[in-house]
């Protein structure tokens, strides 16, 4: 299957009063900020794509490396409705699904399933939106009650509900307009799904930091769970935790020694690549145990060197969610599970508190 990835050029979700505002190629909103009440009721307008026949695999549209560029080439004029059904015809002649086609339809604008995964009750639709000039990257949850949740839909999710967290009330005091982003949309293996003591599942989504300007720094994640019962019913977006970065922080290299960190720590593992291609060339050889362990975003190919070199480096970014010792294992892509020159093993050790420099050991 072909995969697009595009500069994380993100939408801002939320602004000083904590709301946010979910970008579309014809439209930015910046209505007034919900109370947090509102913001973490479920509504019947939780996702901008209404589904209404039930989305499966088949819905996927396995798009060329060049469909993009000629659907672009071709769609040209922006009315909406105009614009729509030329790509939706694009995709038709790219021999996509009538599934693919119908859910495309249903977006508000352009855009296609890229990818999909069960989630218990639900599923999860991983969406492009090529003519959008930020977030190109949406992850919608699907086949619930409503029939899309939009897990960047700003009546959702808002700052406003993490004013009680200890950890974002000490970032607010020095970054008075910290506020919420999207985080890392493209990679399958987020968000995580959980399944419920109930049936039900619990969607745990995370969300970039920073203050309001599109190169700001990230300061840290906050990480929402989205809640549905057995038969998919939504029953809110609950904020979990806040995990801080540390920008200044060189990943993790060498796997000959064990690292420290503390709990609600950020993270980064560099593996070697041997060329910048767009394609990742490792992956997790195992499941890991998101009660202390928690992925936040992969980048297949690091960013160019400070002297304008290629990047060598194959980039993921973890949070420390509980204490004690834990080893991650990553396996080269294609590589056997016994053949041992194709992996990568690291060993950490999390302390349930921060060091009283606030900050934890990793290099």
């Amino acid at each position: 299957m072909a995969r697009f990835r595009f500069e994380p050029g993100v939408a801002l979700l939320a602004a000083a009063g904590g709301i946010g505002l979910n970008v579309q190629a014809r439209h930015q909103s910046t209505e007034p900020a919900s109370s947090a009440q509102e913001s973490a009721t479920p509504r019947q307008d939780a996702g901008n794509a209404p589904a209404r026949f039930h989305v499966t695999v088949k819905a996927v549209f396995a798009a060329g490396a060049d469909f993009i560029d000629t659907a672009k080439a071709a769609c040209q004029d922006f009315h909406s409705d105009k614009l729509q059904d030329c790509f939706a015809q694009q995709m038709k002649k790219a021999n996509a699904s009538a599934a693919a086609v119908a859910f495309s339809r249903q977006l508000g604008e352009p855009g296609f399933v890229r990818d999909f995964k069960v989630a218990g009750p639900v599923d999860i639709a991983y969406v492009l939106y090529p003519y959008r000039a930020n977030e190109n990257q949406s992850c919608l949850i699907v086949n619930g009650d409503p029939a899309t949740v939009d897990v960047d839909n700003h009546k959702l999710v808002s700052v406003e509900t993490l004013k009680r967290n200890a950890t974002y009330v000490t970032l607010a005091k020095t970054h008075k307009e910290i506020s919420l982003w999207p985080g890392d949309r493209y990679e399958t293996k987020t968000p995580d799904v959980e399944m419920a003591t109930n049936a039900g599942a619990h969607i745990v989504v995370n969300y970039r930091l920073r203050e309001q300007c599109h190169a700001c720094a990230v300061l840290g994640h906050a990480w929402f769970s989205f809640d549905f019962d057995p038969k998919g019913k939504f029953e809110g977006a609950k904020p979990m935790r806040i995990s801080v970065s540390h920008d200044k922080s060189e990943p993790v290299r060498d796997g000959k020694k064990t690292i420290l960190t503390a709990v609600g720590e950020e993270f980064t593992v560099a593996l070697p690549v041997e060329a910048a291609a767009a394609a990742p060339e490792w992956t997790l050889a195992a499941a890991l145990d998101s009660g202390k362990l928690r992925l936040i975003e992969h980048s297949p190919v690091a960013p160019p060197t400070g002297n304008g070199g290629v990047g060598r480096d194959e980039l993921w970014k973890f949070a420390a969610f509980g204490a004690g010792a834990m080893e991650i294992t990553f396996q080269k892509s294609g590589a056997k599970a016994q053949d041992t020159d194709g992996k990568m093993k690291f060993k950490f050790v999390v302390r349930g508190t921060k060091s009283s420099s606030g900050k934890s050991n990793v290099p």
